[in-house]
């Protein structure tokens, strides 16, 4: 008997914009739980654009994002953490005089 798959994170025709070039064209994305899903792409594909989008730092000017249902576009960025999507995006600040355990 096959299980019905649970979709965790969907995403439904998402244009998004920085100023007046658009990155994100109608994406689609279904993420569906226990699944893992990597985003890969060239600079300036829309990779860090899309986790944005999804986390409500930049806005979307199309289409829909949604975690099991509930609906996070338009949300302000301080409301999805809530919702139960993290981002911790790449970077280098790190203290130089911690040890890694204490900087994790």
């Amino acid at each position: 008997m096959t299980e019905a798959k649970s979709e965790a994170l969907t995403i439904s025709g998402l244009d998004c914009y920085y100023g007046e070039v658009q990155v994100l064209y109608g994406l689609d994305l279904v993420l569906n739980k226990g699944e893992v899903l990597c985003l890969f792409g060239r600079n300036g594909a829309g990779k860090t654009t899309t986790l944005k989008a999804i986390m409500g730092l930049v806005p979307s000017s199309a289409g829909s994002i949604k975690l099991a249902g509930q609906e996070l576009t338009g949300l302000p960025a301080h409301e999805v953490p809530k919702a139960g999507v993290a981002y911790v995006p790449q970077g280098r600040r790190l203290f130089a005089e911690m040890t890694v355990a204490e900087n994790i």
